[in-house]
């Protein structure tokens, strides 16, 4: 993720407030061309035989399914200004979609394998809410290629076997889909689901929608998504359980040690339609081929994302508080609990409740939480509950969380947070609290946030993450966004700001962020970002210290803008070249950072990619601390289910220092790894070398297999 502040900050997170008459001038262009309401309930028909699948065969032999067109582009907030068409049926096991698809742009359909490289390409997909407002969501997608993704929010591992084809000719495509109604969970009747049918112009960033209304701005909302009818009878009442059990087989040298054996297993058990309990036994997470490691300045403690599947499976349940403007704040980091030896969770929904839990069993440790959210039936009210735990010798630590946030799924949004820590760190029990509350005011062309907080010097969970503790302040955001039609060179024009004032317990300040930006994007995906401003933090030593980092950023083949209001909408492409140049004042002296990178085509399967960046850092006392990190990648899409990647990095240099009391550190550090991966509807086959995710490489060759018993992975 690049490091801008309108990144940092997403618009689905913030909340916001400004005067009525700001918001009318931001959002005029908007609302000139008012939506009209959703359109009536959809009636699926119940067919003798399916339709045929063969996307090149005529759209006649889908003449007795429903059929309905995308009229409106939700993105720009106007009529669609390109045909689509969608039919869908069902024969009582599965649900069958067709899209036909018109095309001026020239098509994107670059990504050949299953669940790689989604938000690139053309797409259509189908939303489906089984449950109407209340219960899980699931998303079906698929490109010009057949290649598919799926969505859920029971599951981020959601992985079910379903089928899509596709088939192109010029720029115009046709997607056929058949979609088991087993491999959703849901308890309600005839009339209770909820569909809408989305294509994606990935050029222009139209994003075409069949139900809609005046105030949308999210084209999956539930709130604006159109009735289904006729699909109960073939639900089931409590899906399959789950039971996926592994062996592995690792070749180190000699000297290693990580020659080994070993068997471990994960399991779940659905308890009612909507809720299961899950664990896992001896897990492995041999085979992460996620790399995050960056040499960008920062005067905090980074975040990464959590990649390990136990951790992942509830992720969606936990944590659901709004945090406006925020410095970065999580009641629950599961990246800061080791691997567990055991783990055990219960996740659902029931009615309008989700909740959660989970006990992490580890070498003389244990980690848990529970959560629990509330949504009132209009989808405006949520009210939210967690605590979260960490025990293990000499230490404990429990942080009880509630929060209050209110959507009224037009342009407004408003939250409160409130959170206590408590446990062998927390030295003043006055000084552990934490407070939030903020608003936020959006359209799909403009967003104002305001916030004020308060986070107490020893509010620092240990299976949490806090940015900077010991703050009491506000924080402002804003961003506006100018449209240009096709017949001008510009795409859009982007202008952000953001301020913050926060002070210490003592009344000192401690810290400061001043930033404005802005954004070019032309329609030849050309996109121009500039940046400026200033940041202040204060250390421990007292010194009130520069870390600013300001400058211009250059990316041909860019993906489409972020809208304020899009709440998730994902724009980019599959092969960008960025250069960016930043520099300032960081610490105890001037930091200048380069990032240079590019991804492209090597054939039709294959994508390379480069990546070369540095900073230089010149110090007030004649030093000059360099570091470089460098990267090669090269992936192949061997198959619709099978891939194999390999990865080159090194580190190497003195990086820079925020303190003029550190000592530099220089790291020197190389990694390899490769990986191959493969999957049918019961098994997953990986052979890997190395770990993505660590500094340097593991010298360990491994082989794991993975058969699942039950219903299929993430279901």
């Amino acid at each position: 993720m690049r490091e801008r502040w309108f990144v940092r900050v997403p618009a689905r997170m913030l909340a916001a407030v400004a005067a009525a008459v700001a918001f009318a001038a931001a959002n005029g262009t908007a609302s000139a061309q008012t939506a009209p309401s959703s359109p009536a309930p959809l009636t699926i028909p119940t067919l003798q035989s399916p339709p045929p699948l063969d996307p090149r065969a005529d759209a006649a032999g889908w003449k007795d399914a429903a059929s309905v067109t995308l009229p409106w582009d939700v993105q720009h907030q106007k009529p669609a200004s390109e045909p689509a068409t969608a039919r869908v049926a069902t024969d009582g096991t599965n649900i069958y979609v067709r899209f036909d698809v018109k095309q001026r742009e020239a098509l994107l359909a670059q990504q050949h394998t299953n669940d790689v490289g989604d938000g690139t390409d053309d797409e259509v997909w189908i939303d489906l809410w089984p449950n109407g407002n209340g219960g899980f969501y699931y998303q079906f997608a698929a490109n010009a290629n057949g290649t598919r993704w799926q969505y859920s929010s029971e599951n981020t591992a959601y992985s079910p076997t379903w089928t899509a084809l596709g088939a192109a000719s010029g720029n115009d495509y046709t997607v056929t889909m058949r979609i088991p109604i087993r491999i959703m969970r849901g308890s309600g009747g005839a009339n209770a689901w909820k569909v809408q049918f989305v294509r994606i112009v990935r050029s222009t960033g139209e994003r075409q929608i069949w139900a809609y209304g005046p105030a949308q701005t999210n084209g999956d909302d539930v709130n604006y998504a159109g009735a289904l009818n006729g699909i109960a009878p073939a639900i089931a009442s409590r899906p399959k359980p789950r039971v996926a059990l592994y062996g592995l087989g690792g070749l180190g040298s000699n000297r290693s040690g990580l020659t080994t054996s070993r068997m471990g297993g994960d399991f779940s058990v659905p308890v009612t339609a909507t809720s299961s309990v899950y664990g896992t036994i001896h897990p492995d997470f041999s085979n992460v081929e996620i790399d995050q490691q960056t040499i960008s300045p920062t005067a905090y403690q980074r975040s990464f994302n959590e990649v390990r599947p136990f951790f992942t499976q509830g992720a969606n349940f936990y944590d659901s508080f709004d945090c406006a403007a925020c410095p970065g704040i999580q009641q629950l980091y599961t990246p800061a609990i080791p691997t567990p030896r055991d783990g055990y969770a219960f996740e659902g929904k029931q009615g309008r409740f989700s909740f959660a839990g989970f006990d992490a069993v580890g070498a003389s440790r244990n980690d848990g939480a529970a959560a629990v959210s509330y949504r009132s039936a209009d989808n405006r009210w949520r009210l939210s509950a967690q605590t979260v735990a960490a025990n293990q010798p000499g230490l404990t630590d429990h942080v009880d969380t509630g929060g209050i946030a209110y959507n009224d799924n037009k342009h407004v949004t408003a939250y409160f947070d409130y959170g206590s820590d408590h446990g062998t760190n927390v030295r003043d029990g006055s000084q552990a609290q934490r407070y939030d509350v903020g608003t936020y005011l959006y359209s799909n062309t403009f967003g104002f946030a305001a916030s004020a907080r308060k986070v107490g010097r020893y509010y620092e969970p240990v299976d949490g993450f806090v940015q900077h503790a010991d703050i009491a302040g506000y924080a402002l955001f804003e961003n506006k966004i100018w449209l240009f039609d096709k017949k001008s060179w510009l795409k859009s024009i982007q202008f952000g700001s953001f301020i913050d004032r926060y002070h210490a317990q003592s009344g000192a300040l401690n810290q400061t962020d001043n930033n404005l930006w802005l954004d070019i994007l032309t329609q030849s995906r050309i996109d121009l970002n500039f940046t400026t401003g200033s940041s202040y933090l204060l250390l421990d030593s007292g010194v009130f210290t520069p870390i600013s980092q300001n400058g211009v950023s250059f990316t041909w083949h860019s993906g489409t803008y972020n809208s304020p209001g899009s709440n998730g909408y994902h724009g980019s492409s599959s092969t960008p070249t960025t250069i960016s140049y930043n520099a300032g004042r960081f610490g105890p002296g001037r930091v200048e950072t380069w990032f240079r990178s590019s991804t492209m085509r090597a054939g039709t399967r294959g994508t390379l990619s480069l990546e070369a960046d540095d900073t230089r850092a010149y110090e007030d006392d004649g030093r000059t601390n360099v570091q470089w990190l460098e990267r090669v990648g090269y992936s192949y899409a061997t198959g619709p289910n099978s891939s194999f990647a390999v990865g080159v990095r090194r580190i190497i240099g003195t990086q820079p220092v925020v303190d003029i009391r550190s000592l530099p550190s220089y790291t020197s550090a190389w990694n390899v790894s490769f990986a191959f991966h493969k999957r049918t509807p019961h098994d997953e086959l990986y052979f890997a070398y190395g770990d993505a995710s660590q500094l340097s490489t593991l010298p360990q060759l491994v082989v794991k297999f993975i058969h699942y018993f039950g219903a299929e992975k993430g279901t």
